[in-house]
């Protein structure tokens, strides 16, 4: 019985203004597109022999990328743009159903591709098809062949594409898969000459994207702070933000508008799960204010660091509060200056605990060993040979690879560091005191999550000047004896 072949319905995407994130790899799509096109010109010319070595050159194109990064998404744009140009696309699913594929099906099917192309180009799509692609794994210093069930597939697979060629109407193949291409079969790589790899979407990228489905989803891009949101889902696929504008969106239908907070709280649940079941008590819940504005936003703020996000609410992890910031300008990533603001910043909930006994211990002990880490970094600028990964309880270098007289001095050192941040922390939490009252118990703990727009709109009403002490943390370090 002949294979009934079944067509692959793209969704209504078009590749100018539905394919956002990946500028280069857009162009690459386009060029597959044009790629197409040239070949049914030269094909209505009569010119077979071109055509002929064009196709054995370049069979087939592969999308390669994590889940969720966008091939699918791609594989659509391309195919409406395919049919556009006259291009019959074929579902390839038909043929990969199976566990392992007999050799048989593969070649019925392009039995049947072959009749259909007597009467029209066509675009053979394949979805996820990772079985297709062998399954070489590393042995070694090389990798192993194919498993021996899929060799005889892989083999007919192979001389199937060979045969693309000779068919009367050109015939391109396009390969989905979240394999990476050191896994692929060799022999199949190379007819598939073109490889498009999807990263997880860079800041620009990412912006763009949120804008997109925010508008997919009607809501107005610039009622929510874009920035923040993108900082925040640094290394993600682009999939997951899809799936985080949809989530927020169901929740601002219910509740009668979109706002930065139902985003947020999408994104805190991907990130680190739903939310713990323990509940703050009114009296918690300010001294966890306290301790993340206070202990945190605020000194990072006041050296110069920039604020992103600012949240109270009890984590996956059992944790009650967040608090993110990021390098600016003035105070570059790994500079000296970087991680002495990051030390001032983690001291800021040992600050708050002795300007306002809000804190619930004497700093976190997580904040505690966070100011060592970075203490330790800093002390690493002039000392290379001492940065060294510590373990997460760890407060000084452990690893035994030094003798007691250096521990003790790292140690004396990183607590002279720690100091000189705690000085620089309560400073700031003494000359804001008013300031940290009134956002605090005025606007956090009423909103519970703020973001980066929030935080500089606050801050600019309260008057609270940015990087104010940027020259005091300056002047520190070079007590200290570190470069500015």
């Amino acid at each position: 019985m002949a294979v009934k072949l079944k067509p692959f319905n793209p969704r209504d995407i078009s590749l100018s203004d539905d394919f956002i994130g990946f500028p280069l790899i857009q162009d690459e799509l386009r060029e597959i597109v044009e790629y197409l096109e040239y070949l049914t010109k030269i094909t209505e010319e009569g010119k077979d022999e071109i055509k002929r070595m064009l196709v054995a050159a370049e069979s087939g194109s592969l999308f390669l990328g994590r889940t969720g990064a966008g091939k699918t998404h791609a594989l659509h744009c391309v195919v409406n743009e395919a049919k556009k140009k006259g291009y019959y696309p074929v579902d390839g699913s038909l043929m990969h159903e199976k566990a392992v594929i007999d050799p048989k099906d593969v070649r019925e099917f392009f039995d049947a591709c072959r009749k259909l192309a007597e009467e029209k180009p066509l675009l053979i799509v394949y979805d996820d098809a990772r079985q297709l692609l062998g399954s070489r794994h590393r042995g070694g210093a090389e990798f192993d062949n194919n498993h021996q069930q899929t060799r005889p597939m892989l083999s007919e697979f192979r001389r199937q594409l060979d045969g693309l060629q000779y068919y009367t109407n050109p015939v391109h193949v396009i390969v989905t898969s979240a394999t990476v291409i050191w896994h692929i079969d060799r022999q199949i790589a190379r007819r598939f000459s073109r490889h498009l790899r999807f990263p997880s979407p860079e800041d620009e990228s990412r912006k763009a994207l949120f804008n997109y489905y925010l508008e997919k989803f009607g809501h107005d891009p610039s009622t929510v702070d874009i920035e923040t949101l993108s900082f925040l889902m640094e290394g993600v696929v682009s999939g997951k933000i899809e799936e985080i504008v949809s989530k927020a969106s169901y929740k601002a239908d219910i509740n009668g508008g979109l706002t930065n907070k139902m985003l947020v709280r999408q994104i805190i649940r991907y990130l680190q799960g739903p939310p713990s079941d323990t509940s703050l008590s009114p009296e918690n819940k300010i001294n966890v204010a306290y301790h993340e504005f206070g202990g945190h936003t605020l000194p990072a703020y006041a050296v110069g660091l920039e604020p992103i996000l600012v949240t109270i609410t009890p984590s996956a992890d059992g944790s009650y509060g967040r608090n993110f910031h990021r390098h600016s300008d003035s105070i570059p990533q790994s500079s000296a200056r970087y991680h002495f603001a990051n030390v001032i910043t983690g001291m800021g909930s040992t600050a708050v605990y002795q300007e306002f006994e809000k804190s619930k211990e004497e700093g976190r002990m997580s904040d505690l060993t966070g100011s060592s880490k970075s203490a330790l970094s800093l002390y690493a600028l002039k000392n290379p040979m001492v940065k060294m990964r510590i373990g997460e309880d760890d407060t000084y270098l452990s690893r035994g690879l030094f003798s007691d007289e250096n521990r003790v001095e790292i140690e004396e050192e990183i607590k002279r560091i720690k100091n000189s941040a705690l000085e620089i922390s309560r400073e700031i939490i003494t000359e804001y005191h008013d300031q940290v009252v009134d956002f605090t118990e005025n606007l956090l703990v009423k909103k519970e999550i703020m973001v980066r727009s929030e935080i500089l709109e606050a801050f600019n009403e309260l008057n609270i000047e940015p990087g104010k002490y940027y020259d005091a943390m300056c002047q520190a370090l070079k007590k200290l004896d570190y470069p500015v």
